[in-house]
């Protein structure tokens, strides 16, 4: 087992003195800036973004040019079935976030900084299976970059950071010592709870923006699109090997739907009235319940308990990272955490959960075809 070697409690950026230097309010400035906006959630928010917003809307994309930029905006808006990609209302740039400015040309990098006043910075892939180190060289000096390039003394910027309920699961002193024992105490759960102390730093000291504290993002629930490399379907992997399956619940919410609140609440950071903290979570679990009826009628599985199912899975080292020892009572850390909306924002406008849900497990059984 890869235990931790390192506390992540001692990491010297989250107690770094910032030294910002606020001259210019940030909504004076209406442009946006998002990075990583050809991921799963980034297309969703730059489709609202299109009408929504009422300024300059910039995207980041890694591409070596222009044209490929476009076309992996294009691929990833007709994997999502979002429709038709319209390059001409956004201005595009092609770089790395974790390179020098961005890998951007200084007269480009500068422009960005002029013109925007708001960051969503969306750009990291939740690879749970890399240790924290790999993290800790190099998404940490990105993440303090971005933080530096918020703050700049003349051009602030609000900074909208989509953080994970995976840096909920370390709590207690034991979980810091699990650090990358298992796929929810994993690097990247760990490089996140990093992030919200440094962030949250970073705000104490007058740095704008907001932290969204969000749990397992699936599709919407008309098209339950989502990628398929999500831990819950690496799971269902395992019941639909052994025939078997056991109960256990967790927080969800539609990935439209959280596009939804990260552009509502940056639309109200634009007026002056953000929040800093939003946690967008459908109002209820995926509970057993839930779980059981597609579970046995759909799949055609049987209830069992977590051990019987290690010894029938073939592959035990893959079953004690997603489903280790102490599986119940990590989700019981996140699983009674309770939403928290942008002020306004409806949570009669959100989906039932059982219409999400059963919406993403048909469409991963037919891109997977499996017999429904």
């Amino acid at each position: 087992m890869n235990t931790a070697t390192e506390d992540i409690r001692q990491e010297p950026l989250i107690s770094k003195s910032w030294d910002f230097n606020v001259t210019e309010p940030t909504l004076y400035r209406s442009g946006i800036f998002i990075t990583g906006a050809n991921s799963f959630v980034g297309i969703h928010v730059v489709k609202l973004l299109e009408e929504s917003w009422n300024g300059p809307v910039h995207l980041l994309v890694r591409a070596k040019d222009e044209y490929a930029a476009i076309k992996r905006m294009n691929d990833a808006f007709e994997f999502a079935a979002l429709g038709e990609f319209n390059a001409k209302r956004y201005v595009m740039h092609t770089g790395n976030v974790c390179s020098c400015k961005m890998g951007l040309e200084e007269a480009e990098y500068m422009a960005i900084h002029k013109e925007c006043g708001f960051v969503l910075h969306l750009a990291m892939n939740p690879v749970y299976y890399y240790p924290y180190k790999h993290f800790r060289e190099i998404w940490l000096p990105e993440l303090e970059q971005m933080i530096e390039f918020c703050g700049h003394p003349d051009f602030p910027k609000s900074l909208h950071y989509p953080s994970s309920f995976n840096a909920g699961f370390f709590t207690e002193p034991d979980d810091f010592t699990r650090l990358n024992s298992n796929a929810w105490q994993s690097g990247y759960a760990g490089f996140k709870w990093v992030a919200n102390k440094v962030i949250g730093n970073a705000f104490d000291q007058g740095l704008n923006g907001c932290i969204y504290d969000i749990p397992l993002v699936l599709g919407s629930e008309g098209k339950g699109i989502c990628p398929a490399n999500y831990s819950i379907w690496h799971i269902l992997e395992m019941f639909l090997t052994t025939g078997l399956f056991i109960d256990f619940r967790f927080q969800i919410i539609p990935v439209d739907q959280l596009a939804e609140i990260m552009v509502y609440n940056l639309n109200r950071d634009k007026k002056g009235h953000g929040q800093q903290f939003v946690r967008p979570v459908l109002n209820d679990p995926v509970t057993e319940t839930l779980f059981r009826l597609p579970a046995a009628r759909l799949l055609g599985l049987s209830y069992t308990s977590r051990d019987n199912l290690r010894e029938l899975c073939p592959r035990k080292r893959k079953f004690d990272f997603l489903i280790p020892e102490n599986f119940y009572d990590l989700l019981e850390k996140v699983n009674h955490i309770k939403a928290i909306l942008p002020h306004g924002f409806e949570k009669t406008k959100l989906s039932g959960t059982y219409d999400v849900f059963y919406g993403n497990l048909m469409k991963v059984m037919q891109q997977q075809e499996i017999p429904s």
